[in-house]
């Protein structure tokens, strides 16, 4: 097939806007070979950005190596998630790493960036801007072609008008990213992100061949998308393109260790990150705050996050007799172990069966067992897990449901569990294993003094854990919503 000529980009602007861009005003940048998007990009923001403020502000852009990595990362996957403190320069890599994709010469390339409010997003727009006019092969002065890249205020959009480009901010609203079109998508402070906004956006991954994803920021207060893609990288489970980048602390380290804040903060090592600033940091901010914030470490408690002896002297309950109505949970992972609890509707527990590396089909096994010996109302499981075994067994007639990881039902169902188990009020068969697994829940505490749960960082099992919480949550759910009205679980 003959070759098809380029769009003829700019040629629908109003005569007299700007002046038009002739083949020779095509900067040199757009016929450059290269061996990776990510060498390009770092050869491109290296010649071409200054940095716009701050530490070395005027001075070329250099890659620092914690920055090549991300770049690296970014380039080789579709979706990649990194978590790190502030103040390590997040927005003025990804205020460079945008340009350079939209100068790249790729014809009408988007950029778009979201993040919890457009304000913050907007920052990034900004500081492109800033080193658009640091870059004189953009702005070009006097240039008769006029400058390469233009500033649409009213839109708070960069456009490179030799292909038609161009950079933009969106609100974190639902309805505001469904139409995105992107060749690279910037969530900015992802670990506070709403779940909903970062699900939409990578379910437009596939909406151009050169899409690329990159959520940003440091650790959350509410389990987001952000926990659970650290979750499942710790567990081996992340799905073939997407990538987990962390810089944080080690756990329970002293928050003055300066050790552990260079371990945290690579912008320390590379000259851009005042230790001064950390030392008025740790000595004004909580602990919380100072550990989330400043050392990138997702705040938990290891140990004590139920009161001495409050699990072993809940009521004793034995497993129900057969043909009780009961909900089933399931908890667990492909490579490491797996776990299913059981509750009936007045809010007992029982352990059901446990087993590392187990395969689909034994859990099938064990869950169709239990349903001849059970009426079970519900076999509650999470999203992410063993998805063809749970259609599978819907398509049996077994009532499969997903747990809701919204951040809302997290917290009530963590909360509610906490308080059952503190004031007695929760019957369990004291089964060994579910001890030990509870003992090792970890929690984390929201802005609110709320509770959230979370897995332990040391590796160690606790899947019978949250498969309690989770079966005791939804047959109290079930329980109320029952025709003779609801029990007292709660």
């Amino acid at each position: 097939m003959p070759a098809q000529p380029p769009p003829a980009i700019g040629t629908l602007s109003r005569p007299g806007a700007k002046p038009d861009l002739r083949l020779v005003d095509i900067p040199p940048w757009h016929g450059w070979a290269y061996r990776s998007e990510a060498a390009r990009a770092r050869r491109w923001i290296e010649q071409h950005v200054q940095v716009p403020t701050g530490s070395g502000a005027g001075a070329p852009f250099h890659l620092a190596g914690f920055q090549r990595k991300v770049l690296t990362e970014l380039y080789d996957a579709l979706a990649t998630f990194v978590s790190m403190p502030a103040a390590n320069g997040k927005t003025t890599l990804l205020s460079a790493v945008a340009l350079e994709r939209i100068c790249r010469g790729d014809p009408y390339s988007h950029v778009d960036v979201v993040a919890t409010k457009q304000e913050q997003a907007q920052q990034l727009i900004s500081t492109a801007v800033q080193m658009v006019e640091r870059c004189p092969e953009l702005v070009r002065d006097g240039h008769p072609g006029g400058p390469l890249v233009a500033w649409h205020a009213r839109d708070g959009m960069l456009e490179y008008r030799p292909s038609g480009a161009r950079l933009q901010a969106h609100p974190a609203k639902l309805s505001a990213v469904q139409g995105l079109n992107y060749s690279l998508c910037i969530v900015d402070e992802v670990g506070f992100a709403q779940d909903a906004i970062v699900e939409s956006l990578i379910a437009r991954l596939g909406k151009r061949p050169d899409a690329h994803l990159i959520g940003i920021g440091t650790p959350g207060f509410d389990p987001n998308v952000l926990g659970r893609i650290r979750s499942a990288h710790h567990d081996g489970e992340l799905p073939p393109g997407v990538r987990y980048l962390e810089w944080a602390a080690a756990a329970g380290c002293d928050v003055f260790d300066r050790a552990a804040w260079r371990d945290a903060n690579p912008a320390l090592a590379a000259g851009f990150l005042a230790p001064g600033a950390l030392e008025v940091q740790a000595g004004m901010l909580t602990e919380r705050e100072f550990r989330t914030y400043c050392l990138g470490q997702w705040v938990d408690t290891a140990h004590g996050w139920l009161p001495d002896g409050a699990w072993e002297t809940c009521p004793n309950a034995p497993a129900p007799p057969d043909g009780t109505q009961v909900v089933l949970a399931v908890e667990g992972t492909y490579r490491r172990t797996v776990a299913v609890v059981g509750a009936t509707l007045d809010g007992s527990l029982f352990f059901g069966w446990a087993k590392e590396a187990a395969t689909d089909r034994e859990l099938r096994e064990v869950i169709a067992a239990a349903a001849e010996q059970y009426e079970v109302l519900e076999v509650c499981r999470p999203k992410r897990i063993r998805p063809t075994l749970f259609a599978e067994l819907a398509e049996l007639g077994l009532p499969v449901t997903a747990w809701d990881a919204g951040a809302d039902n997290e917290a009530q169902s963590a909360n509610e569990f906490y308080r059952a188990i503190t004031e007695g009020t929760l019957a369990h068969d004291h089964d060994e294993l579910v001890a030990q697994h509870v003992a090792r829940v970890r929690i984390r505490w929201a802005v609110d003094g709320s509770l959230r749960l979370g897995r332990p960082d040391d590796g160690g099992f606790a899947d019978a854990a949250f498969a309690a919480r989770a079966a005791w949550w939804r047959a109290g759910k079930l329980a109320a919503e029952a025709p003779e009205g609801p029990l007292a679980i709660y």
